[in-house]
């Protein structure tokens, strides 16, 4: 039950994450779109109306590549993080198997001459 809850849990915040991004690119289109309308209705002549809307559209170009060369760079620390974690646990978790057929070992050694015995007093 309580995994269940977990899996409900994660699902919801990924739902979230999606509606979020969802209004955030609906929102700036809006925006972007508005401008333009807004632009083309300007009591400007048209050339002018013409290197707004270019000029405009070159920085929001510009931005959004910005805005995307930040996610790449930010993506590739956070999975450098993960696997530099990952291996930090792997190495622990090696250690503690070793630690264990250490501790299995040494308790075979103290077991099997009791067996031997037990076995020769029960056979007697």
């Amino acid at each position: 039950m309580n995994e269940e809850n977990k899996e409900k849990l994660v699902a919801q915040k990924e739902e979230g994450k999606n509606y979020l991004l969802a209004i955030l690119i609906t929102l700036l289109s809006g925006l972007f779109v508005g401008f333009i309308v807004g632009i083309l209705f300007a009591p400007k002549p048209g050339k002018e109306i013409r290197k707004d809307i270019k000029d405009k559209s070159e920085e929001f170009i510009k931005k959004s590549k910005e805005g995307a060369t930040d996610t790449i760079d930010k993506t590739k620390e956070l999975v450098e993080k993960s696997r530099s974690k990952f291996e930090e646990v792997k190495g622990k978790g090696k250690e503690i198997i070793e630690k264990s057929k250490e501790k299995a070992e040494a308790l075979k050694e103290i077991i099997m001459p009791k067996k031997e015995e037990n076995k020769e007093n029960t056979e007697a």
